[in-house]
């Protein structure tokens, strides 16, 4: 249960980093919710997922799985937010896997 709790709160922190800039942006709320809702998720899967033994790019790799179904939306709403999009979804996969990699036995 204590790996949940780390995970948990892994997700939080990623969500937290994410959806900050997003606020200062007033952007609209359902696309804060469902950052944070993503970032909550994959704090908690980026750990059970082992597709790669290497924690950084079994993130990175599993973030962009789980952000394809969004960046497919966001294509026809705000083109240009992309590739920020692509670039925060690798940093903080890579980071989340990295630290479960060294939280999480």
């Amino acid at each position: 249960m204590t790996n949940f709790f780390i995970s948990l709160g892994l997700g939080l922190a990623a969500a937290a980093i994410d959806v900050g800039p997003m606020l200062v942006r007033k952007l609209d709320r359902t696309f804060v919710l469902s950052a944070f809702c993503m970032w909550v998720a994959l704090g908690i899967l980026i750990p059970a997922a082992r597709i790669v033994p290497i924690g950084w790019l079994n993130g990175i790799i599993v973030a962009l799985l789980c952000a394809i179904p969004v960046v497919c939306l966001v294509v026809k709403l705000d083109r240009p937010a992309i590739p920020v999009m692509l670039a925060t979804t690798v940093v903080l996969g890579a980071g989340v896997g990295f630290l479960s990699g060294l939280l999480i036995k």
